[in-house]
This record gives C-alpha cells, sequence and structure tokens, in this order.
C-alpha cells in the first residue's frame, strides 16, 4: 500500500473482532513507534500491552467513570451515547507512556511539551503501521490520567500519551469528512 492510501485508511475504530493480532504485526507497530522522531534522539517512550481481560476491564471501568464526570460536570450531553465497550472488545490494548522530563533542550527557549510531541509523533507512526496490516486503532485519551496510571500500574514519573485499543476492525468504519487545510504563507494572515 502506498504511504498516501496508508494515511487514508486509518480510521478511529470502536468496535473490533475478537481475532488476535498476530505478534510479528504487533511487534513491527511497535518498531514504527521506535523511529518516531523526539529532541535529542531521547525517545521518551515506552510501551504497555495489554491482553488480560481484567485489565482491559479497569480500563474500561476507568473510562467509564471519566464519561460519567463529563456529564454530571454538564459536559456535552452527546457523551452520553459513546459505548466504551470496545474497550473490552478490542484484542489488545497499548498504553503508550512517556517521560515529560526527556524533552530536549526545550527548557531554554520556552518549549516544554518536547517529550509528548515526540510520544504523540511515536503514537501516529504506530496507528499508521496498524492501518498497513488493516487493524483498527483509536487514539482513546478519555479518562483520568491518574487513575488510568493506578489502574496500570504507571510509576508517577511518567505520563500516559494515549491509551491505544487495536485489532481487526468490526464493519466498516467510515472516515469523517475532511476539509481543505487552511493554508498561510510567510506567516499567519487570511488563509490563501
Amino acid at each position: 500500500m502506498e504511504f498516501k492510501e496508508v494515511v487514508k485508511s486509518r480510521r478511529s475504530c470502536r468496535a473490533f473482532e475478537p481475532d488476535p493480532v498476530p505478534q510479528d504485526q504487533l511487534a513491527a507497530i511497535m518498531e514504527a513507534g521506535q523511529w518516531a522522531p523526539s529532541p535529542m534522539n531521547a525517545l521518551p517512550w515506552e510501551y504497555i500491552i495489554i491482553t488480560d481481560a481484567k485489565v482491559k476491564a479497569q480500563i474500561r471501568e476507568v473510562s467509564e467513570a471519566a464519561k460519567q464526570a463529563v456529564l454530571d460536570g454538564g459536559g456535552p450531553g452527546f457523551a452520553a451515547k459513546y459505548d466504551m465497550t470496545f474497550l473490552e472488545q478490542a484484542p489488545v490494548i497499548i498504553a503508550v507512556v512517556f517521560d515529560p522530563t526527556k524533552k530536549g533542550l526545550g527548557d531554554f527557549f520556552n518549549q516544554k511539551h518536547g517529550a509528548l510531541q515526540a510520544a504523540s509523533a511515536c503514537v501516529e507512526n504506530m496507528m499508521l503501521a496498524a492501518a498497513e496490516y488493516g487493524l483498527g486503532t483509536l487514539w482513546f485519551t478519555w479518562f483520568d490520567p491518574e487513575k488510568m496510571q493506578a489502574a496500570l500500574n504507571i510509576p508517577e514519573n511518567l505520563e500516559i500519551a494515549a491509551i491505544i485499543p487495536l485489532g481487526k476492525p468490526k464493519g466498516d468504519v467510515k472516515a469523517p469528512p475532511r476539509p481543505e487545510p487552511r493554508i498561510h504563507r510567510e506567516g499567519f494572515a487570511a488563509p490563501v
């Protein structure tokens, strides 16, 4: 598959077949993450591979509590329609965590997010690699970070970049419409 097609085939998937993800594909997906750029090649990320049903149930529980907090806090009503069962349905969940201190030289010029930006590039590489194998993913962030850290026994010095459910999509996953890019030239001005 050509790169352009891989990019366009990546979808946010919320329904998965029970088929296991082959270990060679899982390894290739994580290797793709390893090739992401990072400040000073710090590679601030690590992976947690989750296949155990009890751990997936804990992830769902933390996420359901976050959904309820949104609803109880007067957040948008559409949040109620989101069903979190896919968190237990996905054959694999990958948590990408990162060390926020591995951010390069950004502190010298007020750039504080180098490690998060690098971990985000890692996540995107992984999601594109999964798409190349015909696998669905979701960049899932609907959770209280402290509660998810406790559920996954993540040390306090690390942060979560993403929780990625991974597996063969159940049914067709349609892409939302994409508008034309807003492009500015030689500085920010009215789009060209």
